[in-house]
């Protein structure tokens, strides 16, 4: 064999060595973003934390055909219009094949549309059901108002025995909207009297005026839905204005967030929410997450840290059953026939409708002693 051809043998067996492990090591681009920063940042932190653990856990196990998880992180701050031109620049700047998040509701409305006219599927975390109307691209992992607050109401109705109830919500987010709308309904078929509904803009920070007025109304407890810290904060001015010690505060899983018990402090001792996620869960798949999760962010696992390892964690299944040639068209369509998904939310099992609305039920949580204890 002549030099020249020994050199030729070489330089083609060398670029079929490369072309095989370039084909072991595949890369899927994914987008992920949240509020890091602004008003949802005590969500958007956490959920952007267990999101990339779930998908850094599914790179070490291995996905068909090699493939790798490529994490492309934004921050949306809270902010559609940021949202919006993020969705855009996953799409047509780094080519992803699929995007995750955004934090809230409001944003998500904004992206999944977008999303939609792009042909990309977006995985959301907001409650709102208009996520998934916006077209067959949009999915959502959070269940909606309607499910999550029946377990809420029935905890005021026949555990604390709650007649007049006060309802206030943070009316520039349609998640709270929502959670409001949907716990007042129940409460109402109840019997519980709606003592007052009042609404208000989280971007305020003095509620002095509607806490005097809230602390004065004859009530058995007062909802809030808003951002974890400017409940806590309401809590804090409205107990400040008077309220009788008696009254119970009482909300959605907004307040499962280490950051409402460090706003509030003592003010919010006792406070009663439904959440999606219990860190106390026992069971295996939930410790080894507890556990991951504590190793690598050194702290314990939020409502919010739980939702964006479940969310996750559908994804991961999603390009999993996708096959080793995953493209959009495909993980879309296994988003679109996932069903019964085991999961650390809830129950365990994230399930959806025929309309593709999740549920995995609710879990019942206390402020006690600054920590958050399941309510038996």
């Amino acid at each position: 064999m002549t030099l020249h051809r020994r050199a030729v043998l070489a330089g083609a067996i060398a670029l079929s060595i490369s072309g095989l492990s370039h084909g072991q090591d595949k890369e899927i681009p994914v987008g992920v973003f949240n509020s890091l920063t602004g008003t949802y940042a005590f969500g958007g932190v956490p959920i952007q934390n267990g999101m990339k653990l779930a998908l850094e856990e599914a790179n070490a196990k291995g996905l068909p055909g090699g493939n790798k998880f490529r994490i492309i992180e934004a921050d949306t701050a809270g902010d559609k219009g940021q949202t919006i031109s993020l969705v855009n620049q996953f799409v047509k700047r780094d080519n992803a094949m699929l995007i995750l998040g955004p934090t809230v509701s409001a944003d998500a409305l904004g992206a999944a549309p977008v999303a939609n006219d792009l042909k990309v599927p977006i995985l959301a975390i907001g409650s709102s059901p208009g996520i998934l109307a916006t077209g067959p691209w949009a999915f959502k992992i959070q269940a909606t108002p309607v499910d999550i607050m029946g377990y809420l109401g029935k905890l005021a109705v026949e555990r604390l025995g709650v007649k007049r109830i006060v309802l206030l919500h943070d009316q520039s987010n349609d998640g709270y909207i929502g959670q409001k709308d949907a716990l007042a309904d129940y409460l109402s078929k109840a019997g519980v009297t709606i003592a007052a509904d009042e609404k208000f803009v989280s971007a305020d920070s003095n509620f002095l005026a509607l806490a005097t007025k809230v602390a004065t109304i004859p009530t058995d407890a007062i909802f809030i839905a808003a951002p974890a810290e400017v409940a806590a904060n309401l809590i804090l001015q409205i107990r400040q204005a008077g309220l009788d010690p008696k009254v119970k505060f009482v909300g959605p899983s907004t307040l499962g967030s280490a950051g409402f018990v460090k706003a509030g402090g003592k003010a919010v001792e006792g406070t009663y929410f439904v959440s999606d996620y219990s860190p106390n869960d026992p069971s295996p798949m939930n410790q080894a997450f507890v556990k991951a999760y504590q190793a690598k962010y050194k702290s314990v696992p939020d409502n919010w840290a739980a939702m964006g390892y479940a969310l996750g964690q559908v994804a991961v299944q999603a390009v999993r059953n996708a096959g080793p040639s995953p493209d959009r068209t495909k993980i879309r369509d296994e988003l679109a026939r996932l069903n019964k998904v085991p999961m650390v939310l809830g129950n365990g099992t994230w399930s959806v409708d025929a309309g593709r609305n999740p549920s995995y039920g609710g879990v019942l949580l206390q402020v006690k002693a600054g920590n958050f204890v399941t309510v038996q």
